[in-house]
């Protein structure tokens, strides 16, 4: 659901660096989103857009800059080291607030999808079993999978295992939802299952940011579009601005490879 009506930043990257060694895998970026954006992240393989989408979470912890969630300074300069226990409340505080869904679904395999999606209701949330599994089964059907509760992720396809993955996310209520490349591990012929997914968030308002490699997903659901390459942003703005009118060669480059390898 497109909006051009101002609202207030829910998440900001300021300045955000990662080194591993000697090599600069981020270049200080500055990304910020508005409640209801969804920001989706395009550029080639390589060009840092899951090592930037992690740091906003800290499941990669970043080497400098600041991420601001709703007004609260997460500094990379904090966390350096083992953190101390105030330190990681809030690294948990900020994952559960910040949802992250992976490009491999990560889903518990001793564990039904009802199971998946409990776990983070009880343990996180403190929820009675009963209580957790209504929720759950709730947020199953969302995603159009309430006949596949009892289903283990090996009885499931990619894309269900996604959807389940989807699920489990939105059951401890993030205010932002983060999407690294969800679609990319799955056939071709299950990616509109997942994709319809996340659509139908987009349609609720949820703030999202999304690595993706769909650019008519990109095109026709972002509010916004960034492209990366080398670690750094080049170019943002709607979809139509960073599309249609792009001005950087590396982006007129990479969209035309990519229509080509369609």
């Amino acid at each position: 659901m497109k909006s051009s009506e101002p609202t207030s930043i829910i998440l900001e990257a300021r300045g955000i660096t990662k080194s591993f060694g000697s090599h600069e895998a981020l270049k200080g970026i500055n990304v910020a989103a508005h409640r209801g954006d969804v920001v989706a992240l395009i550029g080639p393989s390589g060009s840092g857009k899951s090592t930037f989408l992690r740091c906003l979470n800290f499941l990669e912890r970043p080497t400098g800059g600041q991420v601001v969630l709703d007004g609260e300074i997460f500094a990379a300069a904090d966390f350096t080291g083992r953190p101390r226990k105030t330190d990681a409340a809030r690294l948990i505080n900020l994952r559960r607030r910040v949802g992250m869904v992976f490009q491999s679904f990560n889903l518990w395999p001793h564990r039904t999808a009802l199971g998946n999606v409990m776990e983070g209701l009880t343990q996180v949330l403190g929820m009675s079993a009963g209580e957790a599994a209504e929720r759950a089964r709730g947020l199953l059907n969302k995603v159009g999978l309430a006949a596949h509760a009892g289903h283990y992720p090996s009885q499931l396809s990619g894309g269900q295992q996604q959807r389940v993955a989807i699920a489990r996310t939105l059951a401890t209520e993030p205010e932002v939802l983060l999407f690294d490349e969800p679609t990319s591990a799955l056939d071709p012929e299950l990616v509109g299952e997942v994709l319809n997914v996340i659509r139908g968030l987009a349609d609720e308002g949820r703030t999202m940011l999304v690595v993706t490699h769909e650019i008519a997903f990109a095109r026709d659901v972002a509010t916004k579009v960034v492209f990366m390459t080398d670690g750094a942003v080049q170019e943002r703005g709607t979809p139509d601005e960073v599309l249609r009118d792009c001005q950087s060669p590396s982006l007129r480059a990479f969209l035309t490879r990519f229509r080509q390898e369609r």
